[in-house]
């Protein structure tokens, strides 16, 4: 396991590193700049146009309504990478990377802009007039269209949808499930198996459940698109408003802090105060790096996965899929990743001094943030013997306190530290104690953690929520999971679809719902490494391709600026397919 943990993050370390971040930079860029800048410039139109409008919740037979479509698609992207993620960014980066989580969405809305119009453009209409999409679609067929990417167009869009199947069994459901498990267990008390049982039944039902809508057999299956959608529809939103009343909550507790945290975000992202001289530079790409790895796994622009969620909806303008593709990136990493991140950043976390943790060790754990003046601390310690009864202390082997590596990554100012000490055993595996009448125990070793994750989350929750904040965080957690689960089962089904053809969707929904009790119960050390790889591979696939074919964005977004932003009579373009074309043209000319 420790060797595919590290093969794993060698490959990643290659596929996010320089390369894919300059390409992230430069799709996003160029379509910000192509377009001049639409997202900042035209962003009171593309809110009226999208969850504004008063048509977002209307659709026709055999089709799903935007606001369905999306809530689809922030039901995959909504997970634990809004929670876990954002902790595991500050621990791996420091505050700098919220700063690039932010670069990371303002570029990747331009990105998720170009993916959805051409999946609009590039989809199809089945014989019962159900709609079949996603991006390995345009992959396929635009490439397809040009001479000299015409070989590769077949085979790109299988490795594509490949990876997306691969992902959606990885990110989209084990790493999930495993998040989900242990968030119950440490909240409720809730053993790992039993959350399997429970929710992959809940899963079965959404799967396999009710009755499948006339005139819609799609591929994937109309009806579990359907479903999808009924259940996201009313998920998404609740799940939602509960986390940002909760967060907006704790920041008015600590408004004070405030200004100091921003002040940290921003001097992070470029001048890091490091604790150790001379490890500057690796900070700011740790906070790069980090920044967009994280920004890029809530919001999953650049990936092409949103393209499959919008593929059914009941919208006629291409140029409109994409905007609700800039809505959805805004809302997750601008709206809902902020909220994380700056909860972490303006707590005080209930944490002791460095000094009194290390003073008064016990079995209980205990919380230390480690300061700017602190620096790093070594992961060697040494027990003093003391009187029976009295605190344990430690102190450092080498007194080398800032160049130390901590066990799960390079720990730096932003980290909370765990303290906890082990209980001694005698020649027998016995406990020790001090005095069997006080039950005082021997403590006989310490175990030094960052604390990330949803564990970290849970620390700031409980400076205003006390208590309870670890069983509040804990039930959102499960329903940020479990959302995440039910929006992949969608994407993988699409991409299993269009390798292995419409009798998949049963045999893989069996897999992804067994996946599910897996998910809770099995060691997955290694899953959000393997998340990384899948999401990686995709992204390398998708953004090429994506910037290959943006002549064709830019020139959909120009016909619908000059109809819609200029007023000039110009011929819509619609779609790709010349019958979808026309019928698209008609249903657009009866709607004004």
């Amino acid at each position: 396991m420790n060797f595919i943990i590290g093969l794993i993050n060698s490959v990643n370390g290659v596929l996010w590193g320089a390369p894919m971040i300059l390409l992230m930079l430069a799709a996003g860029g160029y379509f910000s700049v192509r377009t001049g800048f639409f997202q900042l410039r035209r962003a009171g139109h593309w809110l009226r146009r999208t969850i504004l409008s008063k048509n977002s919740r209307s659709a026709s037979d055999g089709s799903v309504s935007p606001f369905q479509a999306m809530s689809a698609a922030l039901a995959a992207t909504l997970g634990t990478g809004n929670i876990a993620g954002v902790a595991a960014a500050l621990a791996a980066g420091g505050a700098g990377a919220v700063f690039w989580m932010w670069l990371s969405a303002v570029l990747g809305m331009m990105t998720g802009y170009a993916e959805n119009v051409l999946g609009a453009y590039y989809r199809r209409k089945n014989p019962d007039g159900g709609w079949c999409g996603g991006a390995m679609y345009y992959i396929r067929d635009g490439l397809a269209e040009k001479r000299f990417t015409k070989r590769l167009a077949k085979p790109l869009a299988a490795v594509f949808a490949g990876a997306c199947v691969l992902s959606s069994f990885g990110m989209g459901n084990l790493a999930q499930m495993n998040c989900a498990a242990q968030a119950l267990n440490s909240g409720f008390g809730i053993p790992h198996a039993v959350t399997g049982v429970v929710l992959a039944a809940a899963a079965a039902f959404l799967f396999f459940g009710g009755k499948k809508p006339r005139g819609n057999s799609q591929p994937t299956g109309g009806g579990l698109r359907q479903r999808i959608a009924r259940v996201t529809e009313l998920l998404v939103p609740l799940m939602s408003a509960l986390y940002i009343a909760g967060a907006l909550f704790i920041l008015a507790a600590n408004f004070t802090r405030i200004p100091e945290m921003l002040a940290v975000i921003f001097r992070g992202a470029f001048a890091p105060e490091a604790a150790a001289g001379g490890v500057s530079g690796y900070m700011i790409k740790q906070a790069v790096s980090m920044g967009f790895r994280r920004g890029v796994f809530s919001n999953e622009a650049g990936l092409g996965t949103s393209v499959a969620a919008h593929a059914g909806s009941d919208v006629v303008e291409p140029c409109v899929h994409g905007m609700w593709s800039i809505f959805e990136v805004f809302f997750d990493t601008i709206i809902m990743c902020s909220m994380t991140a700056f909860v972490l950043l303006a707590s005080p976390c209930n944490a002791v001094s460095r000094q009194e943790a290390f003073m008064n060790v016990t079995l209980q754990p205990q919380y230390f943030r480690l300061t700017e003046q602190e620096g790093l601390i070594s992961s060697g310690a040494e027990l003093l013997t003391v009187g029976a009864g009295e605190p344990q202390q430690l102190r450092a082997v080498t007194g080398e306190v800032f160049t130390v590596r901590i066990s799960g990554g390079e720990a730096t100012c932003s980290n909370v530290m765990k303290l906890t000490g082990t209980q001694a055993l005698d020649e027998n595996g016995r406990p020790l104690f001090h005095d069997e009448a006080e039950n005082v125990p021997v403590i006989g070793g310490v175990i030094l953690e960052e604390v990330t994750g949803s564990e970290l989350v849970s620390l700031a929750f409980s400076t205003v929520f006390g208590g309870a904040a670890g069983k509040l965080l804990s039930a959102a957690v499960v329903l940020f999971a479990f959302s995440t689960v039910i929006g992949w089962s969608g994407f993988g089904s699409e991409a299993a679809a269009y390798l292995f053809g419409s009798r998949s969707g049963v045999p893989f929904r069996v897999l992804f719902t067994l996946c599910i009790a897996a998910g809770a119960v099995v060691d997955l050390s290694a899953a959000w490494g393997a998340a990384d790889l899948f999401n990686g591979l995709m992204a390398a696939v998708n953004l090429p391709v994506v910037l290959c074919l943006s002549g064709t964005v830019l020139r959909l977004t120009r016909n619908y600026s000059a109809r819609n932003f200029r007023s000039e009579r110009v011929r819509p373009e619609l779609s790709a397919d010349p019958q979808t074309q026309q019928e698209q043209e008609h249903r657009l000319n009866k709607s004004r």
